[in-house]
Order: C-alpha cells, then sequence, then structure tokens
C-alpha cells in the first residue's frame, strides 16, 4: 500500500471534494468499539516494517504520512473523522484552508497564535518557508516534487544549502510577511492549492534544527507527540508537552504514549490480536489485514468483526510492468491476459480484501471510466489462451518475447504467497518469474530508481482526494521521471514516457470544468490500459484487528488505515 504523491484537482474542483468522496467508509466503521477513547495509557501499533522516513520532506508511503501526523503538522490537514468528512481539509498550522487571489495564482496563509515547537519555542513563517526550500535540495532524496511543479520562479534555486540559500534570499516566490503571514507565488493557477500544502513535504523545519541526512531518524516535532526512542524495529512517541490542543482541531492525542514496532509475521500478529492477552489488548495492526487463514474467524465471530476496523478507500493493488525492460505491447499484453486475479485474491483471504479491478481509477471516483480492454470481468482466470497466441506471434516475427522475468516484491511472507499465484499464472504461457524480495523498509526506495532492474513491480496506489489528477499524472505522467543516478523518489513505475499521453495529462490539468475533467481522467485511464503498462488486480478494501481495549478505530481514505490521530483506550 503506497502513500503517494498528491496531485491538484484544478480550479473548480475543491468545492465539489466534500461531496463527491466518502472513500466507501460507512458509519457503520466509525469506531470498532461503542465506548469512546479516553485519555492516557500506552498504544501499541503494528506495522508490517518501520517507517522508512519521518522527515516531513522525504515521506512517500501510507504508513509514513500516517505516523507523520503524530510529529508534524501542516498549514492544512485532513479532518480525522469518519466518512466524507475524511475527505475535506481545514486549517492546521493555518488558521483557514487558505485565501487565493490573482486568479489562484497567490495564496497566503496565517499561523495561529500559540503554536510552538518541542522545545517551546514559537513557530514561525520562516520555519515553513524554510521547510519548502528544504525541498528543492538534492543533499536527499524529495519524496513529493509539488513545490518544484507549481511554485513560481523556482528554474535556478536549488535548495537552502548552496549559494547561501541564494545569497540569504531564499525561494522568492514563499514570502514571509512577518512572523505568522506567508504568501506563495505560484506558476500556474491552482484551484485547490489548500489541499497541496496538507502534503508533509510542505512541513515546516526550524533551520537551527535541520541535520540534513539524520533528520529523518529524529525530527523535530511541533505535533501532539516527540519521538523518545529510534531502534532498528521500535518508535516510541511520547507527549510533547508544548503542543497545545487549543490550537490543533484535528489530533485527538488520546494516548499518553505510542509504541510503534515491526512484526512481518501476519498470521501470529493476528492470532495475539484476536486473543487479545497483555499489551496485545492495547494493539491494532496499521498496515496489514488480517491474515487469510482467520478471516472467516473475524468475520463470522460478533465480538471480533465488532473490533475489526474496516473499510473500501478507493485504493488499488497493482502490478506496474517496467516498459523500458519490457518495450514490446505484445509481449506486455500477454502479461495482463495471463494473471490469474481469482487465485491472486483468494490468496488474500477473498472478497472481503478488494473486488477485482479493470481500471486505475477506481469506482469511488467520479472520474472512472467502466471499460475493460481485456474482458478481465468474464474471465478473472486471465485468458492464458490469448496470452501465448501473442507470445506465438512474437515468436514467428523474430522478435520473442522474454520468457524469463523479474517480480520485485517487498519480502513479507504474506506477500510471498500473493507472488506465489502471479508464478502459477506465468507458468502457464512459459515464463518462468523470479521473485525478488526487497526488504520493505527500504522497499519503495528502491523500486523507486527508475534503474531498477526489475520487469515487474508489486505497487499499490490511494489517491488523495476524488479525482483521477490524484491517480493519473503521479503514476503515468513521463515528465516526473527524475534523471538523477541514485533517484529514489519516482513513481511511475511503469517508466511510461509517451509525449501524447504527457500532452493529455496537461491538458487535463488545465481543464476547469470538473464533469469535463472527469472525463478527460476517464478517458486517459483507458488510453494507458491501452499501453499495457499495469495489471489492476483488485479495488483495495481493509480489515485490521484491533485488541480488546482499543478504540476510535476508523479507515481513513488518505492512507486506507485506521487513523493513528483518532486512536485512543478504554
Amino acid at each position: 500500500m503506497l502513500f503517494s504523491t498528491r496531485r491538484r484537482a484544478t480550479v473548480g474542483v475543491l468545492v465539489s471534494l466534500a461531496l463527491l468522496a466518502t472513500a466507501g467508509c460507512s458509519d457503520a466503521d466509525a469506531t470498532n468499539q461503542p465506548q469512546p477513547p479516553k485519555t492516557g495509557g500506552t498504544l501499541h501499533v503494528i506495522v508490517s516494517a518501520k517507517p522508512a522516513h519521518l522527515d516531513p520532506q522525504r515521506i512517500a508511503t501510507a504508513t509514513d504520512a500516517n505516523v507523520s501526523r503524530l510529529l508534524s503538522r501542516t498549514l492544512t490537514t485532513f479532518k480525522s473523522e469518519p466518512g466524507a468528512a475524511a475527505s475535506e481539509i481545514v486549517g492546521d498550522l493555518a488558521t483557514d484552508a487558505g485565501r487565493p487571489s490573482e486568479g489562484n495564482r497567490v495564496w497566503d496563509f496565517r499561523l495561529k497564535e500559540g503554536l510552538r515547537w518541542e522545545d517551546g519555542t514559537p513557530i514561525t513563517c520562516e520555519d515553513v518557508k524554510y521547510g519548502v526550500e528544504r525541498s528543492f535540495s538534492s543533499a536527499f532524496s524529495v519524496a513529493q516534487p509539488y513545490a518544484k511543479t507549481y511554485l513560481a520562479s523556482t528554474e535556478n534555486y536549488a535548495g537552502p544549502f548552496v549559494d547561501g540559500n541564494n545569497d540569504g534570499k531564499g525561494l522568492a516566490s514563499v514570502q514571509c510577511a512577518d512572523k505568522r503571514n506567508i504568501k506563495f507565488r505560484l506558476s500556474q493557477p491552482v484551484g485547490d492549492f489548500g489541499y497541496t500544502v496538507a502534503m508533509s513535504v510542505f512541513a515546516p523545519v526550524p533551520v537551527k534544527q535541520d541535520t540534513k541526512n539524520d533528520y529523518d531518524r529524529k525530527p523535530f516535532s511541533n505535533g501532539p507527540y516527540k519521538l523518545q526512542e529510534n531502534t532498528d524495529q521500535r518508535l516510541v512517541f511520547v507527549r510533547n508537552q508544548y503542543w497545545d490542543r487549543k490550537t490543533d482541531s484535528v489530533r485527538k492525542a488520546y494516548p499518553e504514549k505510542i509504541v510503534i514496532e515491526a512484526n512481518g509475521d501476519l498470521p501470529t500478529v493476528t492470532s495475539n490480536l484476536i486473543q487479545s492477552e497483555g499489551d496485545f489488548a492495547d494493539s491494532i495492526d496499521l498496515d496489514k489485514n488480517v491474515a487469510p487463514s482467520f478471516v472467516q474467524q473475524v468475520v463470522n465471530d460478533p465480538d471480533l468483526s465488532a473490533r475489526a476496523v474496516q473499510g473500501s478507500y478507493g485504493g488499488i493493488r497493482y502490478l506496474a510492468i517496467n516498459s523500458k525492460r519490457i518495450p514490446d505491447l505484445d509481449c506486455r499484453r500477454a502479461l495482463v491476459y495471463a494473471f490469474d486475479k481469482r487465485k491472486f485474491r483468494a490468496a488474500a483471504g477473498g472478497s472481503v480484501f478488494g473486488d477485482y479491478a479493470n481500471t486505475m481509477i477506481a469506482p469511488q471516483l467520479k472520474a472512472h471510466k467502466d471499460f475493460d480492454l481485456y474482458d478481465s470481468a468474464n474471465n478473472v482466470e486471465g485468458k492464458p489462451d490469448v496470452a501465448v497466441k501473442l507470445m506465438e506471434g512474437r515468436r514467428n516475427s523474430g522478435k520473442p518475447c522474454a520468457t524469463t522475468l523479474t517480480l520485485s516484491i517487498p519480502e513479507q511472507k504474506d506477500i510471498r504467497r500473493l507472488a506465489a499465484t502471479m508464478v502459477e499464472s506465468y507458468q502457464r504461457i512459459g515464463i518462468q518469474l523470479k521473485v525478488n524480495g526487497i526488504d520493505p523498509e527500504s522497499y519503495f526506495d528502491v523500486i523507486g530508481n527508475p534503474a531498477n532492474q526489475n520487469d515487474l513491480l508489486w505497487a499499490g496506489w490511494i489517491p488523495d482526494w476524488a479525482n483521477g489528477s490524484a491517480v493519473i499524472p503521479p503514476l503515468f505522467d513521463g515528465r516526473l521521471i527524475p534523471t538523477k543516478a541514485d533517484a529514489t523518489n519516482n513513481q511511475n513505475y511503469s517508466l511510461l514516457n509517451d509525449r501524447q499521453i504527457n500532452d493529455a495529462i496537461a491538458a487535463a490539468l488545465e481543464e476547469s470544468m470538473p464533469d469535463r475533467q472527469y472525463r478527460l481522467w476517464g478517458e486517459l485511464d483507458e488510453k494507458i490500459q491501452q499501453q499495457a503498462v499495469t495489471i489492476p488486480i483488485i479495488y483495495m478494501k481493509a480489515l485490521r484487528m484491533a485488541g480488546t481495549n482499543v478504540r476510535g478505530g476508523f479507515i481513513h481514505p488518505q492512507f486506507g488505515q485506521p487513523d493513528l490521530c483518532a486512536l485512543g483506550l478504554a
């Protein structure tokens, strides 16, 4: 599951976002117990791998983003409420969601009074400006390109660590009128820039506390918690005494302490949470669904089902096909036809974890277009006969498809089991699939290097708001593929760089009429599927197990996970 780069929905879409996306969350999953959480205690959070990044400018995955809100506040943020409200933004450090002018090319924000860092010093406009400036640095890999994409006068700016930070002037398009007022000047109209500054890459950083690469291990907090311990498998967060609840309408901050521990043994984790003995009564699995062997027990037991946190959220599990390593269209089409989605979903635990997918834009989004180019809905076990014919055609032409391919996955037992179904799918058409297991903590950094040597890549995507602009550009705009040799922030895993697709993306982003823009994204989705650079597998659902003492759980659509800001203990 990825937390990914957010893209703007363009002018006019902002006002209707709240009406567009409930993200599949229903009132039923608003809380996993009738009693609300109480203040105090230690919440234990289990993750499959320790968050890769805590530095807000480096955050790219869902888990990292969810955890980040404990430490790092942004000018705006998403509400911590179940249902449609979770797709709405509110002022976080800022008093409101921003004030546009000059045709949405200028955005002003005013910081709230009483905001402080973990040492008690005030949060200022200069801290926000400096955080944005850090995202232009080459000293470390920055996850999200939006400051570079949207801000004006960035062509020759190289960040704060070189040339005396533009001779002390910093980034000219971010201006501080005083300690509390900040102005962003954009290179193009952006009607929902208030959503853009909710991203971690826009979080403030105090210049005196910036340790560059080392900041990733110990970021300075302005949220309700600060980092007490950071080891290979464990993070411990304790109260930040200078966080003021009166300045923060989003974070509930019920627990006194939050302990996050990595454990990739999913069956054991699920079993321990079901039994809920000791600390497991106060624990929740944040990023992994109930182990397949326990699904029926959980869904059929009223008590277990009541404390499972569940819901759909518009995310998609898919396989990316590296178009640079597999440049022939028919060879890629053969891979799409051969994929057995039924076997994959059965190994994942069945329909409770997702509906079969044949598009990259999920049905929850108004930009979704209903099409099925490969007749997948009627053939969920694939069409291996069609795949074989395509491969035979390539052999007859003297340009045969490769019969040995590499699949990259995070090295975890449950994902290994799912990868085994892919191995079987491709054996049917004479392709040997070698599974390349990568350390889960560094997985997305590894596949985020465009030079990686994998043919197929395990991936997932969660749109950050309900529009195709949160799906198509970050995944398929070839202009966003980094050229730096050691880059780790690419999210166009298929390496699609098609001029017509790129131009169509630009045109869709410029469209100000929502209904027209939805249509353009749906048409783009179909054109991209014609290129066979991804295999959509399932539209994801979540079923996360919680201990008997955990309260307040719901699946937040921005993360596809229980929202850490809302969790507490009875």
